[in-house]
């Protein structure tokens, strides 16, 4: 294939994956004014070849002040295909056919390839939204994405002072208002008005989220070197779910390692020696509240697993690993969740680096000063999962006879 083909069908590529996102469900209700700004919006995006803009995600509690909680540069070049998300902590970024992930708040984060097609409908379609969640959650509308929900009402909002347009619909996160540019349609401001939230597993109560966009280049020629990287560690990769899978098979490579010997503190600065333990089993579950549900899920499994082996006499310890959190963050999930568990303060994350923590919740079992197991996620009936491997590497209870 050419490169003139090629350019080609990224392009086609790109303009369906942009159409994909834009068109609006059909349950969603809708006057013909407030249709035909989305149309507008739609077309907008269509014709827009270059783009580059600075995203302030900031909120408000209790009519507060704004306070700044992310930036985000985001800038698509549609001729080469090439995409960046870029953030100071984690970037996503596309470049003449390799791709790079890196995270810092997840070590080990950091997946770089060359993939066999340069951009396919698979990245475009599927993993490339996933990925952009991952750096900022609402983005999608930033590539002319939908962002109105199945089954809303939605209605055109006045002029601002600004003379911004808008729309209007009641989302499942609060109230959505959203304004654009009434020169070039394209969005810059989308507000969302909660009464009552849940953040960090704690009742925060009613609070104002708000994306503030300032577009820098719009259907402008700029450089390239925005997306460049050094390609020399790339690994080229059959699929993308070989590339995701990567950290996870990382993970999984611990078994039957030695344990690293790392000590770690625990929230009242007692210390422990991670590899060695007074019990013979030793369960380390590394987590931290922005993991979401397959956190929450799994840490309530830990700690009927720590009463369990408390009841039943087992020399078992079960330790959980928070990663690179505050003592006011943990001592709200501890408290809504009623855990007794200890929690160990990795705050530079540099435990869970050395047990190769590429995708949390992870639980680590060592006996011995081995890594004789390690789960990733929350596997099927957890509970009874790791009951049967304690008791494995406990062996057989000793029993005693009387003569």
């Amino acid at each position: 294939m050419s490169w003139m083909t090629r350019r080609a069908h990224v392009t086609c590529l790109l303009v369906t994956f942009v159409l994909s996102l834009i068109t609006v469900p059909a349950q969603a209700q809708m006057d013909a004014d407030a249709q035909e700004m989305l149309d507008r919006i739609s077309t907008a995006y269509l014709n827009t070849q270059t783009y580059q803009a600075t995203v302030q995600f900031i909120k408000s509690e209790h009519g507060g002040r704004w306070q700044l909680m992310q930036q985000l540069h985001v800038a698509f070049d549609r001729s080469s295909g090439n995409l960046l998300f870029d953030r100071p902590d984690m970037q996503l970024v596309s470049s003449e056919g390799y791709l790079r992930y890196r995270s810092d708040m997840i070590p080990g984060r950091h997946l770089q390839s060359k993939l066999q097609r340069p951009i396919d409908d698979e990245l475009l379609k599927t993993k490339a939204p996933f990925l952009i969640r991952q750096v900022m959650p609402d983005v999608r509308f930033l590539l002319g994405g939908n962002p109105i929900d199945n089954g809303v009402l939605v209605r055109t909002l006045p002029a601002d002072s600004m003379g911004r347009p808008g729309l209007q619909w009641q989302s499942r996160k609060g109230l959505v208002k959203l304004r654009i540019d009434p020169n070039n349609a394209l969005i810059q401001t989308m507000t969302i008005e909660r009464d009552a939230i849940v953040q960090r597993a704690s009742h925060v109560g009613p609070a104002t989220y708000s994306y503030n966009i300032t577009v820098n280049r719009h259907n402008e020629q700029f450089d390239r070197e925005w997306f460049a990287f050094d390609t020399s560690n790339s690994q080229p990769v059959s699929s993308w779910s070989n590339l995701l899978g990567a950290n996870d098979v990382d993970a999984l490579s611990m078994q039957e390692q030695s344990a690293p010997a790392i000590s770690l503190s625990d929230r009242q600065s007692n210390m422990y020696l991670l590899n060695r333990d007074e019990s013979d089993v030793q369960v380390l579950f590394f987590w931290a509240s922005w993991g979401g549900p397959p956190v929450y899920q799994a840490l309530p499994v830990m700690q009927e697993l720590s009463d369990w082996a408390m009841r039943e006499g087992k020399s078992v310890s079960v330790k959980t690993v928070n990663m690179r959190e505050d003592e006011q963050t943990i001592a709200q999930v501890w408290q809504v969740k009623q855990l007794s568990l200890p929690v160990l303060m990795d705050t530079q994350a540099k435990v869970a680096h050395a047990y190769r923590v590429g995708a949390i919740p992870q639980t680590v079992i060592i006996a011995n000063g081995m890594v004789r197991h390690v789960h990733v996620g929350n596997p099927s009936d957890f509970q009874t999962v790791l009951r049967a491997q304690i008791n494995d590497l406990l062996g057989p209870p000793v029993s005693i006879t009387r003569k």
